[in-house]
């Protein structure tokens, strides 16, 4: 079980860049072509995010499921993705159950392999509750999706894997070896390491693993540094030493550090730090008892 006891943030800088918010299309896909689609399309599986206690249902429409159903990885152009991320929260009345509290965001994968040819042939569209942009560059944040799908490029660049209400579906293990495979980490000195990232860091360590895979540490947004903390936790567990992404520019960045904790009545736990958009460090702490 992970526990999480604390989420704040500790200053604010400078604002990161233009504001891009509040549009209705990004990366040419128009949220409005796609409004319903939870009602047309096939659920493809459910996921459920541990560290930000978010549910996320991903469905796909005619030739996107086709494809996926067949085992192939050969998407056909006008194959589309659509997710939709749920905020959660414990019932009340029923404290051992979490239940959905509200739409977080949408996000789509188009398929076009021409067009979109430098992101693998997908273009990809994220937005908010109201079907609107986020604050972040869009050719940006694709490429950051992009660096991220690339992990899973056995499986045509998508994640999802489908999931059937009649039979158990076992998870083939070299998938998930194949997607932290794909992770490169190097050694890296705490010395070596910017002032806005060292403080983070308790003095015992003299080193850390680093994330020095380019195409992500140059294609990062809000999402890449969300993504990787299960990643770093893994990386954490196995080598008993902090493990971090840090963009290529040293400006953001997601670290994660061992802790022994108080608050965790001697458990091990995990502190992480991250930036968001504007810079601003975000710290949660969890603790762990397996």
């Amino acid at each position: 079980m992970v526990l999480r006891l604390v989420l704040m943030s500790l200053f604010s800088l400078t604002a990161f860049g233009q504001d891009y918010s509040g549009k209705d299309s990004m990366n040419d896909i128009n949220f409005s072509d796609y409004k319903g689609f939870e009602q047309k399309w096939a659920l493809v599986t459910i996921r459920f995010r541990k560290d930000t206690g978010e549910m996320r249902l991903t469905y796909a429409n005619e030739s996107a499921m086709k494809t996926l159903l067949s085992g192939s990885i050969s998407y056909p152009d006008g194959a589309v993705f659509a997710k939709i991320g749920i905020h959660t929260g414990v019932d009340a009345q029923f404290i051992s159950s979490v239940v959905p509290t509200g739409i977080r965001r949408y996000q789509f994968m188009l398929k076009d392999k021409k067009k979109y040819a430098a992101t693998g042939g997908w273009s990809y569209g994220l937005f908010d509750p109201e079907g609107k942009t986020f604050a972040e560059e869009p050719k940006a944040s694709q490429d950051a999706c992009y660096a991220c799908h690339t992990m899973v490029e056995n499986r045509g660049d998508v994640f999802s894997q489908p999931f059937s209400l009649t039979k158990n579906i076992k998870m083939p293990s070299s998938s998930v070896e194949h997607a932290v495979s794909k992770i490169e980490y190097s050694w890296l000195k705490t010395k070596d390491l910017p002032e806005n990232v060292f403080k983070y860091i308790p003095s015992k360590f003299s080193k850390i693993r680093f994330i020095s895979n380019a195409i992500l540490r140059k294609k990062i947004f809000q999402g890449t540094l969300d993504e990787m903390k299960p990643i770093l936790e893994h990386e954490v567990r196995k080598e008993k030493v902090p493990a971090m992404l840090l963009s290529q520019d040293r400006k953001r960045f997601v670290v994660v550090v061992p802790t022994v904790s108080g608050e965790c009545m001697d458990l091990g736990g995990f502190e992480i730090t991250a930036t968001d958009l504007k810079l601003n460090p975000m710290i949660e702490k969890y603790c762990i008892n397996d």
